[in-house]
């Protein structure tokens, strides 16, 4: 528990005036814990919920916000696949850490988020620690990890809560797990209720994953192609994924430039996600040729997005070359340039910029898709440490060969804390329409986590660029499907299926 969680603690009993913590901590930069913010559902729970809370940290002061952290908290632990009791011990801890706040600046040593986790102490990077569904699976998988044999299904909830946190300050935990124990009840019974709802509607609508529209629009952006990299990733910390479009040839600069559209709706409650325009610049790269493969990566842990650019081939040292531009200065900074241990790449070879080994700083992860002396898709992992020299990991993977019909990426699909390989076949199906199957990173990329599905979008092509993220704070990853050209608007259209 930080420092400054025990000085207002020790302020309200000396005091009497419960109030106290709250103005004391309003100062502290927050962000949201949900892509929309507060529901008005979650405003009028913590309405319902106020007369009977006790608690010295949160009590009768919750508000909508506290009870859509708390949500986000519930629907990572059910994503999980863990119980009722898991939750409670989540949100008792978060009460105690944070009184429910995902603080995205450090006051106490360098604890941040909800759970007041520690980047010096290998929890994540900030960026990661500020994210819900980072911040909760990190602390289960802590939990789990601690309580060998389910330990943590029993005892007392505050104890358990020191264990996982490693507190200065045990007692801090216990007075909170009555509050906890109520906003859990009330959101798992929520949760219910809506599950028993959509089983009611499952016989008029498509069931399964990647058949719910979650969101479809066109997008702020005019007809895109070959000369646009697109992909998703929260840029400004609201926790929507925001459209990052890389132009890399064609502009009107003469340089690489970078593009960011806001994931937020612009008309509240409609489907207008990326219409406003976050950033738009030059950067200092010159313009490419189609060797090059773009991505985003906090690199530096500041928690902004860092642009990483790799070149494949056509390189000074013959090798295949990275380089990271610095994401707080809109790209003009220069972080790392550097020539890795890969020989020259090309098409047969996609790029990942992921932390795989836990060490806060991204790694560099190759797809091999086709002429492998395995005959199937192989992935090698290089340390970003040692500036992508040093192998981590070379892998043969359960998928065969793959070809131009095949768009891979890389995240965390069962949150076990381990990067899962995501297929996406665009075209060549049995069910003649795009399919998607993961592999557990877990197990070396040798087994499925969720064989072939197939998804309500029809067969895709080059024109159609595949991402995931949690679009809707549900703790599932979704698909994120942005068409560049040939749609109906004449304009780059995006749509997100849910993976539930």
């Amino acid at each position: 528990m930080p420092r400054r969680a025990a000085m207002l603690i020790v302020a309200t009993l000396v005091t009497g005036v419960l109030a106290v913590a709250s103005p004391a901590r309003a100062a502290i930069p927050f962000a949201p814990c949900q892509p929309g913010g507060p529901t008005t559902a979650d405003n009028q729970l913590a309405r319902d919920l106020r007369p009977s809370m006790t608690g010295a940290r949160l009590g009768r002061s919750v508000t909508g916000y506290h009870i859509s952290c708390a949500r986000a908290i519930v629907a990572n632990v059910q994503a999980r696949g863990l119980n009722q009791r898991a939750a409670e011990i989540a949100v008792t801890t978060a009460i105690a850490e944070s009184t429910l706040h995902n603080y995205t600046v450090a006051v106490d040593h360098d604890s941040l988020g909800l759970f007041q986790q520690r980047p010096s102490k290998g929890w994540g990077q900030p960026g990661e620690l500020t994210d819900p569904r980072y911040a909760t699976q990190a602390f289960l998988s802590a939990m789990i990890r601690k309580h060998t044999g389910d330990g943590w299904m029993g005892g007392d909830i505050g104890q358990i809560c020191q264990r996982v946190q490693g507190s200065a300050y045990p007692e801090a935990y216990a007075p909170e797990t009555r509050d906890a124990q109520l906003i859990v009840a009330s959101l798992w019974r929520q949760t219910a209720t809506t599950a028993a709802a959509a089983t009611t509607a499952a016989a008029r609508r498509p069931a399964g994953p990647f058949q719910k529209v979650l969101m479809a629009s066109a997008t702020g952006w005019g007809a895109t192609d070959d000369r646009h990299d697109v992909s998703v990733a929260d840029w400004n910390g609201d926790r929507r994924p925001d459209l990052v479009v890389v132009q890399h040839s064609a502009t009107t600069t003469g340089r690489t430039e970078v593009s960011i559209l806001d994931g937020t709706p612009s008309i509240p409650g409609a489907a207008s996600s990326f219409q406003r325009l976050l950033l738009r610049t030059a950067t200092p790269l010159g313009l490419a040729d189609g060797r090059q493969a773009y991505t985003t990566a906090d690199w530096n842990g500041d928690g902004r997005l860092d642009l990483v650019a790799v070149q494949k081939s056509g390189t000074a040292s013959g090798r295949t070359e990275v380089r990271i531009l610095d994401g707080a200065t809109s790209f003009q900074t220069v972080l790392v340039q550097t020539a890795t241990a890969l020989w020259p790449t090309d098409a047969r070879h996609d790029m990942v910029v992921a932390d795989v080994n836990a060490d806060k700083v991204p790694d560099l992860i190759v797809v091999y898709k086709s002429d492998t002396a395995s005959g199937k898709t192989e992935i090698q992992i290089l340390d970003g440490a040692s500036g992508f020299q040093r192998e981590l990991q070379h892998s043969v993977t359960a998928l065969g060969e793959i070809d131009a019909r095949h768009e891979v990426t890389l995240a965390d699909w069962n949150g076990d804390g381990r990067l899962d390989l995501v297929d996406v076949r665009k075209s060549g199906t049995r069910s003649r329409k795009t399919e998607v199957r993961v592999l557990d990173g877990a197990a070396g990329f040798a087994r499925d986590l969720r064989k072939a599905t197939v998804t309500a979008i029809g067969p895709t092509d080059g024109r159609s660029d595949f991402s995931v993220a949690d679009w809707n704070g549900d703790g599932r990853l979704d698909l994120v499907v942005v068409q560049k050209s040939g749609t109906a608007t004449g304009r780059t259209e995006a749509r997100v299926l849910s993976g539930v």
